[in-house]
Parts: C-alpha cells; structure tokens; sequence
C-alpha cells in the first residue's frame, strides 16, 4: 500500500516563496512611496501571490502522489500555504513598521482620519482626534484578525481548486 506524501513541506515550501514574493513587493511599494497606497489592484495582488502558490503547491502534490489528491488534502494545502506566507508576512512587517518606517502606525492613523474626514465633515474634532488615538493603540490587534481572513481565504482557495483537481 502506497503512502501519500506529507503535506507540511509542501505547505512550508510554497508558503515561504509566497511570503518572499509579497515581502519584495512589499519592498517595491515602500521605494516607489505607494506604501500607504491601498488600491484594489493593490490588494487584490497581496491575495494573488500565495493564492497562485497554493494552487501550485496542490498541483506539485498532485503530481508527487500519483496524480491522487483528495479535497481534504487540497484544503490542507491552501490553508497551510496561506498561513506560513501569513505568519512570516506579519513577522516581516512588524519589523518593517518598528525599524524601518517607524511612523507608520501614525501614518496611517492620519489617513484613516483624514478619510473620516472627507466622508463625515459632521464629526467633531474631539472624536476625530480620539479615533486617530484609538487606532494607534490598537494598530496591533489587527494581527491575529489578518491572520484568520488568511486561512479563511487559503480555505477557500483549498476549496475551489481542491474541487477542480481531485481525483481519489
């Protein structure tokens, strides 16, 4: 009886060249000053980089046992790629905000508050300015909630090809 190979170094391969992707696009927006820029063509490449990767993690795995793949295996695979790629996505970024753009969390708190601004004149200044503080407290808290909307996407991704591509 043949065994299937393990799914963890396909899972910790292709998450790890995602995230290396995303870190030097990352990297790539911060020289060409369009870090603060959050366009949905922005957006929807942050997705598309470990989305490609898991797709091409399932297929390797695909191909290494036997053309057989289950959809639990596939769901395993997208998940885990997103969640190496998002574990050292996040690493890497708190890094980056704490020594190389150390005002980033102000930055950003600005933006958002100049956003409020624009959508929301009737908001007095007082509120304006307790918002911009409550964002900068908990600019951290975010983590574990991009996190969680990584595997949820890595599940779906999972999901989707999983279902193109099984065969048992």
């Amino acid at each position: 009886m043949e065994t299937s190979p393990k799914l963890g170094p396909y899972n910790y391969r292709f998450g790890l060249i995602a995230a290396g992707i995303g870190i030097v696009f990352s990297l790539m927006l911060y020289f060409m000053d369009m870090m603060y820029d959050r366009s949905p063509v922005i957006r929807a490449i942050n997705i598309l980089i470990p989305a490609t990767l898991a797709i091409l993690a399932i297929g390797a795995f695909k191909k290494d046992n036997s053309g057989l793949l289950s959809l639990k295996q596939s769901i395993k695979l997208g998940v885990g790629v997103f969640l190496v790629a998002g574990i050292i996505g996040l690493v890497y970024f708190a890094v980056f905000i704490n020594l190389v753009e150390p005002d980033f969390i102000s930055n950003f708190a600005q933006l958002q508050v100049d956003a409020i601004r624009e959508t929301k004149p009737e908001i007095g200044e007082d509120m304006i300015q307790m918002q911009q503080e409550n964002i900068e407290k908990f600019f951290y808290i975010s983590f574990p909630f991009i996190l969680i909307i990584n595997v949820l996407i890595g599940l779906v991704v999972g999901l989707i090809t999983g279902l193109f591509a099984k065969k048992n």
